[in-house]
C-alpha cells in the first residue's frame, strides 16, 4: 500500500492494572471508570479485581489492557491522530480489532473471559505452562543458542520483537532452564512472565476449544483502517482475515520486528504507542528515521 505515514501499535497483557492506570489525567480516568463500570457489571466480575475468585482474577485483570487501548485510541483520533495502517502484539490484536471497528468491544472482553476454560482444563491436565523474556539476544542469535539444548517440542521462541527481546514459551521446567541458560550465555536480562499458559505455542491449542470457539462465532467486519498481519506480514482489509489473526493468536509465533521493518518498507515513519504506560516502545525497535511516540509524548506535545 502507498503513502502509509503513520501506524497505531496495540500492546499485549502483562502489565499490572495499577501501572497502566498511573498516567492517565482526570478526564480519562473518567472515561476508563465507565468502561470499566459497563464492563465488569457485564459480565459479573467484583469491581475490586483481587476479590474476584479462582481464575477470574486473572481474566479481569486481562480487560483491563483492553479498556485503557480504547481510551487512549479515542483520545488520538479526538487530538486529530489518525492511524494509516496498524498493528497489534498478542492480546493486541483483539484490542486494535475492537478499536478498529472489526468487532464490537463486548466481542473483546467475552474473548478474555473464554480463557477461564484453558486455565481449567491445563490444571485439570495437570500441565504447568509459562513464557519468559530474554534481554540481549536477537531471534536468530537465540534461536541457535536454544536449538543446540532444546527440540521445537520442548521450547518455541513465541515472539521475535526486536534486535535485543525476545519470548519464549512451553513448559515453565523448559523455560526456567532457557531462562538460566540465556543468563549464562549473557543474556542482560531474562525472566519469567508467570502467565501460567503458553501462549503463541501450538501446545495450548488443545486446552483453548471454548476461546477458539468463541472467537470463530464472533460477527466481524471490515476494519476502518488496514491492519498488518503479526504472523505472514500482509496487509488486512477485510472482516475474513482479521478473524483469520484472532483464530491464529494463542498457537502461532509472532514476528513483530518483522512486522515494524515492514512498516517502516511501506513509508511508516511516525508509530503511536496505544498502550497508557508506553509498553509497546520499551520491547520494539524502530529505525532512526523513524519514531515511537507515546501517549507522555501526546500530553507533552513532543510529536
Amino acid at each position: 500500500m502507498d503513502n502509509l505515514k503513520r501506524a497505531f501499535l496495540f500492546n499485549a497483557i502483562g502489565s499490572r492494572p495499577e501501572k497502566l492506570l498511573v498516567k492517565l489525567p482526570p478526564e480519562l480516568m473518567d472515561r476508563y471508570t465507565h468502561y470499566f463500570d459497563v464492563a465488569f457489571d457485564r459480565l459479573g466480575l467484583n469491581k475490586d479485581i483481587e476479590k474476584n475468585t479462582g481464575y477470574d482474577v486473572k481474566v479481569a485483570e486481562w480487560i483491563v489492557p483492553l479498556l485503557t487501548d480504547r481510551v487512549v485510541y479515542e483520545y488520538y483520533i479526538e487530538k486529530g491522530i489518525i492511524p494509516d495502517i496498524g498493528a497489534g502484539y498478542s492480546s493486541g490484536i483483539v484490542s486494535i480489532s475492537a478499536c478498529f471497528g472489526s468487532m464490537n468491544y463486548e466481542d473483546s472482553h467475552d474473548l478474555m473471559m473464554s480463557h477461564r476454560s484453558m486455565f481449567r482444563s491445563l490444571k485439570e491436565h495437570g500441565l504447568k505452562l509459562d513464557m519468559g523474556v530474554i534481554i540481549g539476544f536477537s531471534y536468530d542469535d537465540l534461536s541457535e543458542l536454544l536449538n543446540g539444548h532444546f527440540s521445537s517440542d520442548e521450547l518455541m521462541i513465541g515472539s521475535g520483537n526486536s534486535s535485543f527481546h525476545v519470548m519464549i514459551c512451553s513448559k515453565a521446567e523448559a523455560v526456567n532452564k532457557a531462562i538460566e541458560l540465556a543468563l549464562s550465555e549473557g543474556a542482560i536480562k531474562a525472566f519469567s512472565m508467570g502467565t501460567e499458559t503458553a501462549f503463541h505455542n501450538p501446545i495450548i491449542e488443545a486446552y483453548s476449544q471454548e476461546h477458539m470457539e468463541v472467537c470463530r462465532n464472533i460477527q466481524y467486519k471490515d476494519p476502518k483502517y488496514p491492519i498488518i498481519s503479526v504472523f505472514d506480514h500482509n496487509i488486512m482489509t477485510t472482516a475474513e482475515e482479521v478473524k483469520r489473526e484472532n483464530l491464529l493468536n494463542i498457537t502461532t509465533p509472532i514476528r513483530w520486528d518483522i512486522a515494524l521493518k515492514k512498516l517502516e518498507e511501506s513509508g511508516v515513519k511516525e508509530f503511536f504507542d496505544v498502550s497508557s504506560n508506553g509498553a509497546v516502545h520499551k520491547f520494539s525497535r524502530v529505525s532512526r528515521k523513524c519514531k515511537i511516540y507515546t501517549l507522555e509524548d501526546v500530553f507533552s506535545g513532543n510529536i
